[in-house]
């Protein structure tokens, strides 16, 4: 059901949506603060990312034995917080989850502005970005990147177009319907493709695991899902959207399923590799690194905060309680960077041939190049939260029932026939 137009002093309609332009004029001096400060990240981000351009990758840490960096970390994690927007808003459409219906607009906006900083993160680690153009001109079809690539730049345009839809009302939910249907696959895709540019390299015994595929899978859900339940709470706390405890809740105890899921095929891929009758030499030797050499200090905190989360949503007297809810949240999201973050450094810790490599840790020009990119995500999230109108209207969600009662009527009338 497409939306009214609003006639109110500073609403302006552009391509159909209706931007609150005069929200910002009645902004506090918090939140433009808050703007100034990231505006102010994002122009030490641009000057970092200057300096790249005009000494080239010596002003990085990477060198030949890390030929990937703070960038890919990035990637593969904004990619996979992606995940628990698309999770989410499919969930309404396809599962008839009418309790995440108010939660649909943001997590679509999350998903897209997620993987364009993923997409962003790649164009910063050029050193030439303007050959580029070369990759789409004669693709390597042999290379990950390309697949993985590929879904990123489609699934992005998927999203933007699905929050134009869902804003709009254009199509009705027929074609709300239909695009998640479109949007999923391309998800699942997206997720497979950036865990195979690890799991495909037989030479980083590390990495080369069948079980790689699903743990970016639930990794990827469980940071996601818990991210947009901050994000909500985020949302709802500047009056920007609002919420009834019963979605947290029912957030809450999807955030513990996937958590509980992710933690046991972890747990199944370590006890794999050290079983003594099934370990392999080079990835018992690799593996062992993350407890007790010298990047224990990046995964250990990950069983620890992994394992804190689940124990505090589990508990059904607690986990309705925002402070519980948050809390967990923000410890899932923390190991998941930190999961990312040793899982590509651990890959080169020991190469092919067995020599060890000194730790990777990122150069300043690398961390304000991605303090940079965090802050355009932030910026336009926080922009988005006074211009876009995110909040789901109530009329929208009694449509929804009334579709979905309709689309059961005639099982109904067989059961009575």
């Amino acid at each position: 059901m497409a939306e009214k137009a609003i006639s109110r002093p500073g609403v302006k309609r552009v391509i159909g949506v209706d931007l609150d332009f005069g929200a910002l004029r009645t902004a506090g001096p918090r939140y433009w603060a808050f703007v100034s400060l990231l505006v102010t990240v994002i122009g030490l981000g641009v000057m970092a990312w200057g300096t790249l351009l005009t000494h080239g990758g010596s002003v990085m840490a990477m060198r030949d034995s890390y030929p990937w960096g703070l960038w890919f970390t990035n990637y593969m994690y904004y990619v996979g917080l992606s995940a628990g927007g698309l999770v989410v808003y499919a969930s309404v459409h396809l599962f008839n989850a009418k309790q995440f219906a108010p939660l649909s607009r943001l997590a679509v906006l999350q998903a897209g502005v997620l993987v364009m900083m993923a997409l962003l993160g790649i164009i910063t680690d050029m050193e030439r970005p303007w050959r580029a153009v070369w990759m789409l001109l004669t693709p390597n079809f042999n290379s990950p990147f390309i697949y993985t690539g590929s879904a990123a730049n489609i699934y992005m345009i998927i999203c933007f177009v699905d929050l134009w839809i869902l804003i709009t009302g254009k199509g009705g939910h027929k074609l709300a319907h239909r695009m998640t249907l479109i949007a999923l696959p391309f998800a699942v895709y997206l997720h497979t493709t950036t865990a195979f540019v690890l799991s495909l390299n037989k030479s980083r015994e590390l990495w080369n695991s069948a079980v790689m595929v699903p743990i970016f899978l639930t990794s990827a859900t469980a940071s996601g899902v818990a991210l947009l339940l901050i994000c909500a709470y985020v949302m709802q706390r500047i009056g920007a959207m609002k919420f009834k405890p019963s979605m947290f809740r029912s957030l809450s105890t999807l955030l513990a399923t996937v958590i509980i899921i992710d933690l046991f095929l972890l747990a199944v891929e370590i006890l794999t590799v050290f079983w003594p009758t099934s370990a392999k030499p080079g990835h018992a030797l690799r593996l062992a690194e993350f407890f007790t050499g010298e990047y224990a200090i990046a995964f250990l905190p990950v069983l620890v905060l992994g394992l804190g989360a689940f124990a505090l949503l589990a508990g059904r007297s607690t986990r309705h309680l925002p402070a519980v809810q948050i809390t967990a949240s923000l410890m899932y999201v923390v190991a998941i960077f930190l999961k990312r973050y040793s899982l590509m450094a651990m890959g080169f810790a020991v190469d092919p041939l067995g020599q060890y490599s000194a730790p990777y840790l990122p150069s300043l020009v690398e961390v304000l190049i991605a303090l940079g990119l965090l802050a355009v995500g932030l910026l336009i999230m926080t922009l988005s939260a006074k211009v876009l109108p995110l909040r789901v209207p109530e009329e929208d969600s009694a449509e929804s029932d009334q579709v979905v009662l309709a689309s059961h009527a005639p099982e109904q009338a067989l059961e009575v026939g």
